[in-house]
């Protein structure tokens, strides 16, 4: 007699006896009871079935994911995940057994490869079929818990982005970290997919198990990333004014690109008339090689770092009754020191002051200068006007060979001379004239509006391949339904190792984002840099 039919049975008076046996009241009560059992036992399944977290089977997760609609898709960046590591790891149930690769294994799964090699060839769900499953069921389940998640914490910004992110690549987010300045959030993640170590044989002494706390990641949302943006080389004549039109975010600073035009770029000037400030390089530009005064401050003409050669002024921008004034044209002031009515006193002109070297104007300048930088100019955003000039007579002659350029006077011999510019009625680039002296081109890094992009650990590029067709790409897909209408989503991966040309050097307990952006850690010992 089952428990449920002897349940039903002591409801009943006790003088009855209903559960002794041989009455026939009892026999009618145990066969109605066995199918309250089958009836409760499926019952208990279909209210399993709806249960997210407890669901029994995938057709079943998959059919709740449906409500929300997800789908295959939403797994697949963790499913390359997992058959990377099964790959690397060997799986014994699927695959011979093989040895792990350990380096690699590493990198998939943020261990040690010291903790690696004590579990043995076969570390992936070593637990057998059922334990297989069960361990799969449970990753997927809490990719779509916290895909869920993510839509309750708030769709459309950075904090559900990174949830969501983290959701679909198996990871989990202790917290979420929003840097100032508000362009860069960083998550704190700890990954979910786990090693199982292999059962101890029979008999073997109790071991202590091995820590496989996988080590922390970083999850990282950059918003309005930023972009090359450029104005191409444009042949410009001594003493042309150019007008930059720019939009963006903000100022600046800008790459000033000056290309050599025959034997005329002698000296090349370039003046941000309207911030009061240039740059200047103490020597010729050869034709078609590219003088560039670099964001950084350096300067460098082609490969050749230049920068003891150049130096940048501040001040002495006036304005020319032959040109056209704009109303951040610097003026004289009065004999007072004021400046006239209705002229800001930011506009008063000031002399000229040099840096890196402060005698950079005299007849001797203490060039070349040791200096680190020059510093750059900045591209405001909206309408700046500009200008370039160069010395239009170079000093010495063909039999006396290359002259020094000086700043008071030259003497001419063979010199090379500028016309008068040809000013038109309404142009964008003023004193446009026939012979170019050089030209000018700008370079800087903009804020790309309406866009953002997601940076994922670079040890997980280790699962993908080189397209990103298995873990990045479809994570970029699926991340879509998560961002805001308009907004692109870029999902890239992070670099920190420091690279010759690209490196910015950062102390060990700087910052979080420190560990993010590209080249800000060494390269760990005993991995290859690139060639």
């Amino acid at each position: 007699m089952s428990h449920r039919a002897v349940a039903v049975l002591d409801r009943f008076p006790q003088h009855l006896a209903a559960a002794e046996g041989g009455k026939r009241f009892g026999r009618v009560v145990v066969v109605l009871a066995d199918d309250v059992d089958v009836l409760a036992a499926q019952l208990q399944t279909v209210r399993a079935s709806r249960r997210i977290a407890e669901a029994p089977t995938r057709r079943d997760l998959l059919a709740l994911a449906a409500l929300h609609r997800l789908g295959d898709a939403a797994l697949a960046p963790l499913a390359g995940r997992l058959a990377a590591v099964r790959a690397a790891a060997g799986d014994a149930a699927a695959y011979p057994p093989v040895p792990a690769d350990l380096p690699l294994l590493a990198q998939l799964t943020g261990l040690d490869e010291e903790v690696l090699a004590t579990l043995g060839d076969d570390v992936v769900d070593a637990a057998g079929a059922t334990g297989r499953h069960r361990a799969r069921l449970q990753r997927e389940r809490d990719v779509l818990l916290g895909v869920i998640g993510a839509h309750i914490v708030g769709n459309a910004t950075p904090t559900s982005l990174l949830h969501a992110a983290a959701a679909y690549l198996g990871l989990g987010v202790e917290q979420v970290r929003h840097e100032p300045g508000g362009w860069w959030h960083v998550a704190t993640c700890r990954d979910r997919v786990r090693l199982v170590p292999p059962p101890a044989p029979p008999g073997a002494p109790a071991q202590e198990p091995p820590d496989l706390t996988p080590r922390a990641d970083l999850l990282a949302l950059e918003e309005n990333p930023f972009r090359p943006a450029d104005v191409g080389p444009t042949p410009m004549r001594h003493g042309q004014r150019m007008l930059l039109l720019r939009g963006g975010m903000g100022e600046v600073s800008v790459t000033v690109r000056v290309v050599g035009v025959g034997a005329r770029t002698v000296r090349p000037m370039v003046v941000h008339l309207g911030a009061s400030r240039g740059v200047v390089y103490e020597g010729e530009v050869p034709d078609g090689v590219e003088l560039a005064f670099r964001s950084t401050g350096r300067v460098t003409l082609g490969a050749t770092d230049v920068t003891g050669s150049a130096w940048a002024f501040s001040g002495a921008v006036f304005a020319d009754e032959t040109q056209i004034l704009s109303l951040d044209d610097r003026v004289l002031t009065l004999p007072d020191g004021t400046t006239p009515d209705g002229v800001p006193a930011g506009l008063a002109a000031r002399f000229a002051t040099t840096t890196p070297i402060a005698d950079a104007l005299d007849p001797t300048p203490s060039l070349p200068h040791g200096a680190a930088a020059v510093g750059p100019l900045d591209l405001p955003r909206g309408e700046s006007r500009w200008a370039a000039l160069v010395r239009v007579a170079r000093a010495g002659g063909v039999q006396g060979g290359a002259a020094v350029p000086r700043i008071d006077a030259g003497r001419f011999d063979q010199g090379v001379f500028g016309d008068e510019p040809a000013i038109p009625a309404a142009a964008k680039v003023v004193g446009a004239g026939s012979d170019p002296s050089l030209r000018l081109g700008f370079a800087w890094e903009e804020r790309e509006p309406f866009a953002v992009r997601v940076l994922l650990p670079q040890r997980l590029s280790a699962a993908d391949d080189d397209a990103g067709t298995l873990v990045r790409q479809p994570l970029a897909r699926l991340l879509d339904r998560h961002r805001a209408a308009g907004v692109a989503v870029r999902v890239e991966y992070a670099d920190p190792r420091w690279t010759l040309g690209q490196g910015v050097m950062r102390e060990r307990d700087e910052e979080s984002i420190g560990g993010v952006l590209a080249g800000t850690q060494l390269w760990p010992d005993g991995t290859a840099p690139p060639g």
